[in-house]
């Protein structure tokens, strides 16, 4: 006579097994995701100070065939600057704004405002030297970036 075969030797997970995994994976995750929020943000901000450096650039080389410096426009138009992106203003999660009112032949400024708040904020003007600050708009007398 053949007899049932016993509970103790089905195979399966226990629903304390399954759950002490689930607990893992929600600790790995949470050490994780700030993590590559930090990184995100890191890369946005290098991005910016990038396209600085373009705009730069693009107004140092618009600057010496037109003798003064010049809008998005001018710059796209003359074929300064040829990110289609930063020719709008806007790259990377950021607006960038050259104040029209500082235009002239020996003066621009230049601004990086973050659409996501609390990242840094940028400025730079015809020096080149970009300065920075978190949280606030920068100014030409916010501390200057390594």
């Amino acid at each position: 006579m053949r007899s049932l075969p016993s509970r103790t030797t089905e195979r399966g997970f226990s629903l304390l097994e399954l759950l002490i995994v689930v607990f893992i994976i929600g600790v790995v995750a949470a050490i994780a995701i700030p993590n590559l929020m930090n990184s995100k943000q890191a890369a946005y901000s290098a991005s910016a100070v990038g396209s600085l450096r373009v705009i730069h650039s693009a107004e140092i080389s618009y600057r010496a065939t037109h003798l003064q410096f010049g809008s998005f426009n001018a710059l796209a138009s003359s074929g300064y600057l040829t990110d289609p992106q930063l020719a709008t203003g806007q790259r990377s999660h950021y607006d960038f704004v050259i104040n029209p009112s500082t235009l002239s032949a020996s003066v621009f400024e230049v601004t990086a405002t973050p659409n996501v708040a609390p990242w840094r904020y940028y400025y730079m003007d015809a020096s080149g030297v970009i300065r920075s600050e978190h949280g606030s708009a920068a100014t030409a007398s916010s501390q200057p970036i390594n």
